[in-house]
């Protein structure tokens, strides 16, 4: 397996706002990311879906306690609705989240949501019984490309495992988990995080996203300010329109409607990479504070500016780093997804700019 690097390890600019200790979502306090990454069989799709795999899972758990129980303020914001995430209409309606974060392929949403509601009936016993049903979060991209989806070779148990793998930082990135068989670009994608710290007046608050990157065309692609993706000799094949799926959280004290503010602000990251949100991709963005759910003294709206900074710049660093992460995979019928090529990019990136 090659080693590969992320762009702020090898030099690149990429914004304002200081980073924290692992650069990734799990800097927020007692934020845990757990994968699950399904690998299986080579060569053509096999009938009865037996393959071959390159799928996974995904679990985000903004904090330690009990999330039924304890939950969180969250808001979302649906910049592209073409998807099939579970649990959207909940949060938009009742701005709060009250069980894990899963990401997974499109066709294996309902099977990862079995897997946690098995976890929350478990952990809470009253559900059903003298408690209202939780909202079950399960967001979702289309591997198709490279997996074989119609098997739905992820099972109610892999959701299980990745929720038992949850740990703190550093997470894997690249070609790990829900991401998997993700392509970004017209080249291999999956999963990339990134963090950043704002300092204001009294307190320093941590802000970490989260992208499962499966989007875009190669010709579109922006990196440091470059249209990398333009001056590229690569030929660019099988374009699927996928999904982009943003997980942000913070430890600031913010309301549900700020933090709706906060998720619009993922739109401009997206762009900074060359995305326009196209037709056939679900582009979301789901923002949570771990901040105590019965605190009401939300920062100011004035005090927002540096948060929108650092949505703006982890939401494109993310994206950026599943590129950057990944490497190249060969999927089902022989279609292949190659690992942006590092040396060639920083080498147009730095006679486009005269050095950086």
């Amino acid at each position: 397996m090659s080693i590969r690097s992320s762009p702020r390890d090898l030099g690149l600019w990429l914004g304002q706002m200081p980073v924290g200790t692992f650069n990734d979502i799990t800097d927020v306090p007692g934020v845990r990311v757990g994968h699950v990454s399904l690998v299986k069989g080579a060569g053509p799709l096999l009938p009865s879906g037996k393959g071959p795999v390159r799928t996974g899972v995904t679990a985000v758990i903004p904090r330690g306690e009990n999330l039924y129980r304890h939950p969180c303020w969250a808001g979302i914001e649906v910049i592209n609705g073409y998807g099939k995430s579970l649990g959207v209409p909940f949060i938009q309606e009742m701005g709060y989240l009250n069980c894990p974060i899963m990401l997974t392929n499109t066709l294996s949403v309902n099977d990862v949501a079995h897997g946690v509601l098995t976890y929350l009936l478990q952990q809470n016993p009253e559900i059903g019984n003298d408690a209202r049903s939780p909202n079950v979060v399960v967001m979702e991209c289309d591997d198709s490309y490279l997996n074989d989806i119609r098997g739905r070779h992820v099972r109610p148990w892999d959701g299980l495992i990745a929720l038992q793998r949850a740990g703190g930082g550093p997470i894997a990135q690249g070609n790990v988990g829900a991401g998997v068989g993700m392509s970004c670009f017209q080249l291999k994608g999956g999963i990339g995080s990134s963090s950043r710290i704002v300092q204001n007046k009294r307190h320093r608050y941590t802000l970490g996203m989260l992208a499962l990157a499966n989007f875009g065309q190669l010709r579109d692609l922006i990196i440091s300010g470059v249209p990398i993706g333009e001056l590229l000799t690569i030929q660019a094949k099988g374009y699927i329109p996928g999904s982009l799926i943003l997980i942000g959280i913070t430890d600031a004290p913010i309301s549900r409607w700020q933090l709706r503010q906060l998720a619009r602000r993922a739109s401009l990251g997206m762009a900074r990479t060359g995305s326009i949100s196209m037709t056939g991709s679900g582009d979301f963005c789901l923002m949570v504070s771990t901040a105590p759910f019965d605190n009401r003294n939300y920062l100011s709206d004035w005090d927002l500016d540096d948060f929108f900074r650092s949505v703006t710049e982890a939401t494109a660093e993310s994206i950026w780093n599943a590129l950057f992460l990944a490497e190249t995979m060969e999927g089902r019928d022989g279609n292949i997804r190659r690992a942006l090529p590092i040396e060639k990019t920083l080498e147009l990136i730095k006679s486009w700019k005269g050095g950086y």
